[in-house]
């Protein structure tokens, strides 16, 4: 097994702490919550990026000379 013992057993012992106080489902919402935010980011990254290249890419088509 990978990782501090001590660490993995607290990281247990948190998780079974929230499912007592918010519920089972609880800890599962908030890693899709976490990575849905994640995907948006990465997607609204991608976009910016797919812009710059679209630009760059009309200024070389409209001097194809220089």
């Amino acid at each position: 097994m990978y990782g501090n013992p001590w660490l993995r057993l607290l990281r247990r012992e948190v998780e079974a702490l929230v499912r007592k106080k918010h519920g089972e489902n609880y800890l599962k919402d908030r890693q899709v919550k976490t990575e849905l935010a994640h995907i948006n980011r990465e997607l609204r990254r991608l976009k910016t990026h797919i812009a710059r290249l679209e630009q760059r890419k009309s200024k070389l088509i409209a001097s194809p000379g220089k």
